[in-house]
């Protein structure tokens, strides 16, 4: 390793006194392994780490190396996903704090889930009713299209629109069905969720009671 500059004799072990008026001292160590010396930096060193002495030789400062671009990537694609994991452990913990407030018992959890499900399941009834009615409706249309075909006659516009008509809400109110025979799916996995959740708060919070020490 080659030492550069007047004060490589620092490096040997010998006393140098720098006068008050030297200011500053710096070392750095270049790309490939040399140790410098100056009281200035130069150009080609400034992105090199580097030390700043005082007169005596003490390190009185450090200053690391400039990053490399890909480095400063990498660096602010980190900030980025800690910043998500902030975001999303701050969202979990305020969905804890409301599911906690809003069931004391898992009891209370089952009525809520219950409760959704009926409202689905009165909304699927009277769906399931309208098509009913609306079954026996086409069903009247289309034996009354039928008598004038039979007797030769065009069928008139008025009962091919109406037969159009309630063929449509049929199949809307069919869709209807599904989508809330999905919609039952949905909250009994959100609530089989939520109680699973339930029971891991509501252990830790029975854990962290048992530990706590007596006032």
């Amino acid at each position: 390793m080659r030492v550069s500059g007047w004060v490589s004799v620092l490096v040997l072990g010998l006393v140098v006194a720098v006068p008050a008026s030297a200011g500053k001292l710096y070392k750095w160590v270049d790309e490939k392994g040399n140790v410098h010396y100056s009281d200035k930096v130069p150009p080609e060193a400034a992105k090199l780490a580097r030390e700043e002495k005082n007169q005596d030789g003490v390190t009185v400062k450090q200053v690391a190396r400039a990053k490399t671009q890909e480095e400063l990537a990498a660096e602010a694609a980190q900030r980025v996903k800690d910043e998500e994991a902030r975001k999303l452990a701050e969202a979990q913990a305020q969905a804890d704090r409301a599911l906690m407030l809003s069931y004391t018992t898992e009891d209370d959890l089952i009525r809520a889930r219950d409760q959704e499900l009926g409202v689905i399941d009165a909304n699927m009834t009277t769906a399931k009713l309208t098509i009913g009615s609306q079954e026996k409706n086409l069903s009247d249309l289309l034996a009354h299209a039928a008598d004038f075909e039979r007797n030769k006659k065009p069928v008139p516009q008025k009962v091919t629109d109406s037969i159009t008509h309630v063929r449509a809400q049929i199949e809307a109110q069919q869709k209807t069905l599904k989508e809330r025979e999905a919609a039952k799916e949905i909250v009994r996995k959100d609530y089989e969720a939520k109680l699973l959740r339930w029971r891991e708060l509501s252990a830790k919070n029975a854990q962290g009671t048992a530990a706590a020490p007596a006032q």
